[in-house]
């Protein structure tokens, strides 16, 4: 059977994205990034403005983040989902269980690109804690996570990590401003990326464990100390 290669090879070149696609990656963007704080409200007229689009799909985007439990809906827009203790256990449950075997397969995979931009990044955490700029501490903290989640070769596992990462934004906002808590995450990261260097999997996947138990312990305590001053 003759195959008509002009459709195949249209049927090979990358989709561009939507609208819908565009806004919903530039607020999820901004939601990893710590962009969008506790207090901000999420309205989609005022989107559809900063971004010179229609008010549609500002609106299924925010739907679609509010669906993968980024986002949740009030009276006066969106704001980031506040999720019960109990919820947040069963979130880090599931990150401790796919991110280890993750990076250490990722680590298999590793490329000198990937591993620049880990250590790029941790360099630049490193100075950002030292100053006290916690804006700036948490943008490079996503970009050490995405260096090494881009070289997981199974991208539905990466891309499922990414959403449970998401999914503690809350948390992480309220944290972060505690210098304890930027050296733990520190000391994680210099961890990780040094089992990297060594080519090591195993390595690798238990101190990605290590480090999300006892990030997982700095997120409880400061959880549970919001909810005990009732803020």
């Amino acid at each position: 059977m003759a195959v008509d290669m002009t459709t195949t090879t249209h049927s090979k070149t990358p989709r561009k994205p939507n609208l819908r696609e565009r806004v919903y990656g530039i607020v999820r963007e901004r939601i990893q990034m710590g962009q969008i704080r506790l207090e901000d409200r999420l309205v989609d007229h005022d989107i559809a403005c900063e971004l010179h689009v229609s008010r549609m799909p500002v609106r299924e985007a925010l739907m679609q983040l509010t669906s993968e439990g980024l986002l949740e809906g009030t009276a006066r827009g969106f704001v980031l989902r506040r999720y019960t203790l109990a919820q947040m256990n069963e979130i880090f449950e599931i990150r401790t269980l796919l991110e280890p075997p993750a990076a250490a397969s990722a680590s298999l995979h590793a490329q000198p690109k990937g591993l620049a931009e880990m250590g790029a990044s941790l360099e630049k955490a490193q100075h950002a804690h030292e100053t006290g700029d916690i804006d700036e501490f948490m943008r490079d903290n996503a970009r050490f996570r995405w260096a090494w989640l881009t070289m997981v070769p199974n991208r539905q596992l990466a891309d499922a990590i990414s959403r449970y990462i998401d999914h503690v934004q809350v948390v992480r906002l309220m944290t972060m401003d505690d210098s304890e808590v930027r050296e733990l995450i520190l000391d994680g990261m210099q961890g990780l990326y040094q089992a990297f260097l060594s080519g090591d999997a195993e390595l690798v996947r238990t101190r990605m464990l290590t480090h999300a138990r006892a990030a997982a312990a700095c997120y409880y305590n400061a959880y549970q100390q919001r909810l005990e001053r009732g803020s």
